[in-house]
C-alpha cells in the first residue's frame, strides 16, 4: 500500500478499521515492538503500519472453485517447493515452570532471545533476556539495589519503576508499575537478564527463578513443520506473529498471526473484511476443520497474494498470508503444518 492509499483508507476521515484490518495492523505492530528493555504487555495505542491485509473492501463472494496463481515478481508460481523446516529455539528452560505460566517467545533466524512468562491477568510475571554482551538497564527511575549472588556469581538486584500502558487512555491505563531487574553472566558469553513484576519481583523468587535454569532449548510458541526451499525465519514475536522471508527476494514474506478473538472475521465474512480481493472466498479444510482463502491483490510492489483464516485443533483462530508464487493447495499444505502451544 502506497502513502497515497494509506492516508486515504486509514486517514482521520476513513471508515471504521474491520476485524482483519486490525489484526493485519496488531500484527505489524508486534512484528515493530523491539528493543533490549521492553515490557511484554503494549500500549494498545496503535502505531498504525498497514500490510498486506489492510483496510476492508469488496462484496463477499463464496465459491468452491479453484484460482490459478498467477505468475507474481521474484519467484514464479511453479518455483515454490516445500521442505521440512526446524524452527530456531530458545537455549533456555525452567525446571520447574511456575505455576499457570508458558513461554512465548521473540527471536529471529538465529534463535529466541527473549521469552516472556505472564500470568492470564497480566498483574504478574517475568520475562528471560538472553545475549552475548552485558545488558544495560537504561533510562529507568531506580528505587533500591540489593547485593545477591547467582550461581556462585556476584550480581545485584535493582529495583525499578516504570510506566506501563495497557489501554488508550494516557492517564488511567498508564499507571506506574515497580519492576525488579537481575543480570549475571550464566556461562562464558551467556547473559542472562530477568525482568519481575508482581508476585515474582521478589528477592526469593527472583533468585528461586534463576537458579531453575537448565540449558534446555524450548521451541517457539508458533511452530512450522514445513518451509519454501531457500526461505528463512525473519522474526516471530510474543507468540503470536511468525514471519518467513525469500533469501533471494526480500520483498516476499510468509505470515502467520494469531489475532486477538475480537479481531477475527465471521467465517462467512472474511473476504468482506480483508484489503483487495480479487477472488471468490473458498471454504476450504484446516486441521480438520473449515477455513476461508482468498487471492488478494496486496497493493504492495504489485504483487498478489493469499489470505487464509483457518483454526487450529482447539478451535484458536489463526491467519496466513503468503504470496501468490505459492499454488493454493500448498498454502494449505503450508497451514496444516503449523501449530500452537499457547
Amino acid at each position: 500500500m502506497n502513502e497515497l492509499t494509506a492516508l486515504r483508507e486509514a486517514g482521520p476521515e476513513a471508515p471504521a478499521l474491520s476485524p482483519a484490518a486490525r489484526s493485519a495492523a496488531r500484527a505489524a505492530l508486534l512484528a515493530e515492538i523491539d528493543g533490549p528493555v521492553r515490557r511484554r504487555r503494549p500500549s494498545r495505542r496503535t502505531a498504525w503500519r498497514l500490510g498486506a491485509a489492510g483496510v476492508a473492501v469488496g462484496a463477499a463472494w463464496t465459491a468452491a472453485v479453484v484460482i490459478a496463481a498467477p505468475d507474481g515478481p521474484g519467484t514464479p508460481a511453479d518455483s515454490v517447493r516445500l521442505v521440512d523446516f526446524q524452527m530456531p529455539t530458545f537455549p533456555l528452560s525452567l525446571d520447574p515452570v511456575p505455576d499457570g505460566l508458558r513461554p512465548a517467545f521473540d527471536g529471529d533466524g538465529d534463535g529466541a532471545s527473549i521469552a516472556a512468562y505472564d500470568d492470564p491477568t497480566g498483574e504478574h510475571g517475568f520475562t528471560l533476556y538472553v545475549g552475548d554482551d552485558e545488558p544495560e538497564l537504561g533510562d529507568r527511575d531506580v528505587t533500591a539495589t540489593e547485593e545477591v549472588t547467582v550461581d556462585g556469581e556476584d550480581a545485584e538486584l535493582v529495583r525499578y519503576s516504570s510506566t506501563w500502558c495497557t489501554g488508550d487512555d494516557p492517564v488511567e491505563d498508564c499507571p506506574r508499575r515497580s519492576s525488579t531487574w537481575l543480570t549475571w553472566e550464566r556461562s562464558d558469553d551467556q547473559w542472562v537478564t530477568l525482568d519481575a513484576y508482581g508476585r515474582y519481583g521478589t528477592s526469593t523468587r527472583m533468585l528461586q527463578i534463576a537458579g531453575s535454569l537448565v540449558d534446555r532449548p524450548q521451541p517457539a510458541t508458533l511452530d512450522i513443520g514445513l518451509a519454501p526451499a531457500g526461505w528463512s525465519v525473519q522474526f516471530f514475536k510474543m507468540g503470536r506473529v511468525l514471519t518467513l522471508v525469500n533469501d533471494a527476494y526480500e520483498q516476499q514474506e510468509i505470515t502467520v498471526h494469531v489475532p486477538l478473538p475480537e479481531d477475527v472475521a465471521p467465517a462467512d465474512q472474511v473476504r468482506d473484511s480483508i484489503m483487495g480481493p480479487i477472488g471468490p472466498q473458498l471454504d476450504v479444510v484446516v486441521h480438520d476443520r473449515p477455513a476461508q482463502l482468498v487471492l488478494v491483490d496486496t497493493g504492495y510492489l504489485d504483487q498478489r497474494g493469499w489470505f487464509l483464516q483457518a483454526q487450529f485443533a482447539d478451535g484458536t483462530t489463526f491467519t496466513l498470508q503468503a504470496p501468490d508464487a505459492f499454488t493454493q493447495e500448498q498454502v494449505l499444505e503450508f497451514a496444516e503444518q503449523v501449530t500452537h502451544r499457547p
